[in-house]
């Protein structure tokens, strides 16, 4: 089983959303965006480790529409799956839809409040009146298991003996299919029934003793044709590991035990996600059952900044593990992370992310579906007719590079994790290369530049991608201006200029500037003599005082004309040039 769909009304921040989930999806935006506020509707579902909805803290503070607060989770059942859910309940595309009321006026049939009650949509595509098999709780084995790791957890959440964890399950899992028929274990059953039979009659100094006890106790309920007598048992596999099992990590450095607090927070964290994944590769492989009994497996797996303490290679290789985890039948990881290694390592799964954004206390969801993809991947290759009419420009393009397949790829080797910051940004500055942000950056840095609050300055890799990125960061709700040379407004250029502009975003792109000519004509200094000298040779004149600082205030001034009226609205697009003249 897989979740494929969920739908959250009047959750928190939330009002109305619905959000697409994949085998691993990333929940990305800037801080109270909104990511914790998804994982926790989840939560309340499941009521995982006792939590719960309160109306109090998780019912919207303003904009509901309703008084109503649901979650509706759709799943993908495999066909053994599907065959054992109830007739009712079944559909052909072995999708099973449930929703769960934290708060409602709705009434069962009997009644009572549906409130707190899983129901299920029926075959016909109607809600059932009844709750999901029966009763309120039954979300315990009939959706999978919910594992959730929170921003900050201790390592006895997650690996005590005495409780539920993550360490005892896996375990039980090992020892419940060794220990029964093992040779050692017959032995301990053996060596208990000796050593009851030989410490039942031992007696201590003053003549007391366990058979003696029961003798005098049951000559007291002689009257009651009753008796009484001491067992002793054999441990079971979960007594095993709760009395008898334990464990201590090694520091190999002092060639001794020691505690789990010795060892750094990265270390713990790493601790933690190796209980994991190794769970995922210890689970018990399930015997086919004759029973109609609906029991579909699934492990969920909420995990909230998996990045905490971890630099930045560990990072990237817990994301190749928990992409890989995410891999098996029926594991599916959702990350709500800050992390742009994670989203850079997702680059080439753009439909995975959800990026989620948060405006005036309401919470949105942006997410490139399949369908919208193939509409970015089309937009994009609008550069193919521009290449038709100019044999020079053709002739710089291979032949792959106009085929779909190939959009994935450019994202994936573009997005580092530099340019990934553009999804945890507030408002995103498109320029064409490096020239332009080692000089934006370097003037913020000296302070003769101020931008709203999150910008962040996005190196397209040249003229010819702009349109790309802006199609990227219109689909997942980024704010973004576009600062270019216009390059004369000549010949291939003319028309490049014209599908930046015409690919405006209403609503996200807020402005398209242009310099007339280029950047260093702009500033009055040389030109370089090599492309790739550019950045530095632009630099060097700014450092030494090369560049006049009236042309340094005006390039500043038409950086920061970009931005017009961000602070909390949507502005509608301009589109201009900046004359190079002083």
């Amino acid at each position: 089983m897989k979740l494929l769909v969920a739908k959250i009304h009047n959750f928190r921040g939330i009002i109305e959303q619905t959000i697409s989930i994949q085998n691993y999806a990333l929940l990305v935006g800037a801080n109270n965006a909104g990511k914790s506020t998804i994982i926790d509707a989840i939560r309340a579902f499941y009521e995982k480790d006792g939590f719960k909805y309160k109306a109090d803290n998780d019912f919207p503070l303003a904009g509901s529409i309703d008084s109503e607060s649901w979650i509706e989770l759709h799943y993908q059942l495999t066909d053994p799956e599907n065959d054992s859910l109830a007739a009712e309940y079944q559909t052909p595309e072995n999708l099973l839809k449930v929703r769960k009321y934290f708060q409602t006026s709705q009434k069962l049939h009997d009644g009572k409040t549906a409130a707190g009650a899983i129901l299920g949509y029926k075959t016909d595509g109607t809600i059932s009146d009844e709750p999901f098999y029966g009763a309120k709780n039954v979300q315990s084995g009939k959706f999978g298991d919910l594992i959730y790791i929170p921003a900050v957890s201790k390592v006895d959440e997650h690996a005590k003996l005495s409780g539920p964890s993550a360490l005892r399950d896996l375990l039980t899992n090992i020892m419940a299919d060794v220990v029964d028929g093992s040779d050692a274990y017959q032995n301990l059953t053996k060596s208990v029934n000796e050593f009851s039979n030989s410490v039942r009659t031992r007696e201590t100094v003053d003549k007391r003793s366990l058979a003696g006890f029961e003798d005098d106790l049951n000559n007291m309920l002689t009257s009651w044709q009753a008796k009484f007598k001491l067992k002793f048992s054999s441990p079971s596999t979960a007594e095993i590991i709760k009395s008898m099992l334990g464990w201590e990590i090694r520091d190999d450095c002092h060639e001794r035990a020691q505690n789990i607090e010795y060892f750094g927070s990265g270390f713990q964290r790493h601790f933690i996600y190796s209980l994991i994944q190794l769970g995922a590769r210890y689970v018990p492989k399930k015997s086919t059952k004759k029973t109609k009994d609906f029991t579909p497996s699934l492990n969920l797996v909420l995990f909230e900044e998996p990045e905490a303490f971890l630099h930045p290679p560990q990072q990237e290789e817990l994301c190749r593990h928990l992409v890989s985890i995410s891999e098996n039948a029926d594991w599916q990881i959702i990350s709500a992370t800050h992390s742009s290694h994670f989203v850079s390592r997702n680059a080439e799964r753009i439909p995975a992310i959800i990026r989620l954004q948060r405006i005036k206390g309401i919470v949105n969801s942006f997410q490139i579906k399949t369908e919208d993809w193939n509409k970015i991947i089309d937009a994009n290759q609008e550069i193919k007719l521009i290449a038709d009419k100019y044999p020079k420009l053709k002739k710089t393009m291979q032949e792959d590079d106009l085929k779909p397949e190939m959009e994935a790829v450019k994202y994936f080797l573009w997005l580092n994790p530099d340019r990934a910051s553009i999804f945890f940004a507030n408002t995103v500055l498109l320029v064409e290369g490096q020239s332009e942000t080692a000089l934006v950056n370097k003037l913020l840095d000296d302070g003769k530049l101020s931008l709203p609050h999150g910008t962040y300055a996005l190196d397209c890799l040249g003229k010819y991608n702009i349109h790309r990125f802006m199609n990227l960061l219109g689909a997942l709700g980024v704010q973004h201006a576009v600062l270019h040379d216009d390059d004369d407004n000549e010949n291939e250029h003319k028309e490049l200029n014209q599908l930046i502009a015409d690919s405006t975003i209403q609503g996200f792109t807020v402005s398209i500037k242009q310099i007339v000519k280029n950047l260093e004509t702009f500033l009055s200094i040389p030109s370089a003599k090599s492309p790739h000298r550019k950045p530095q040779h632009i630099l060097y004149c700014y450092t030494n005082g090369s560049i006049n600082p009236d042309k340094i205030k005006e390039f500043c001034d038409l950086v920061v004309s970009c931005f017009p009226n961000t602070e909390g609205t949507q502005a509608m697009p301009e589109t201009d040039a900046v004359s190079t003249k002083a």
